[in-house]
């Protein structure tokens, strides 16, 4: 780790905007790139997703750090377009179920697929009978084994050594498991406008919900 005076000074002699920008030729294109093809082979488990979102009333939130912050982005827009929609946790969020006055989903985000809070939500989930939807970069996790459909997106490619500093790395825009979270947001943008679609929703619709108490 350099000291601040080395990293203003390698600040002057080696930085460039093309350096700056080339992740995003080089990295974040490959990634969409990938989750073409990834819900490509998922198409069936993709269109089984929609279509358990277009039969419930309820939306849970069930996520950890920024897989958290994805799951929230889609929460927001889940909202958006006409669920009751709550965060495993919340002090103000009810239990969740599935009788004759709602019919709950839980919706999952863990790149692992083993976070013990997510697992733990979707182990109630089905315990309550409550569909449970995983975004996942592990397919055989224990989140992956729960869910009642899930959309698998490939993660971060583990190297042999930690040695190196982020602009050294094979995949130096992926620390972290960049990657999948940015795929989640991404899968969670599409399924928000894939059922907007089916239930005839504009994004005029969407606007009078927005917040407007700030």
């Amino acid at each position: 780790m350099r000291t601040k005076e080395e990293s203003l000074r390698y600040l002057e002699e080696k930085f460039n905007i093309e350096a700056f920008r080339l992740p995003t030729k080089t990295y974040f294109r490959p990634w969409q790139d990938e989750i073409d093809d990834e819900l490509e082979k998922q198409r069936d488990s993709v269109k089984k997703t929609v279509r358990i979102f277009l039969e419930i009333d309820r939306i849970y939130i069930a996520a950890l750090g920024r897989s958290k912050l994805s799951a929230l982005n889609a929460g927001m827009r889940f909202m958006h377009i006409g669920y009751p929609v709550y965060e495993v946790g919340h002090p103000l969020t009810p239990a969740i179920g599935n009788d004759e006055r709602y019919k709950d989903l839980l919706y999952a985000v863990s790149g692992s697929g083993e976070t013990k809070f997510v697992v733990s939500a979707a182990e109630k989930a089905k315990e309550k009978d409550v569909p449970v939807i995983a975004i996942t970069s592990n397919l055989n996790s224990r989140l992956a084994q729960l869910a009642t459909e899930k959309i698998v997106t490939k993660g971060k490619k583990i190297l042999s050594s930690d040695s190196q500093i982020p602009s050294e790395f094979e995949e130096p825009i992926n620390f972290l498991q960049s990657k999948s979270e940015n795929k989640a947001y991404h899968i969670g943008d599409l399924l928000v406008s894939s059922i907007a679609k089916m239930k005839g929703i504009t994004e005029a619709d969407m606007e009078k919900r927005h917040a407007n108490t700030e």
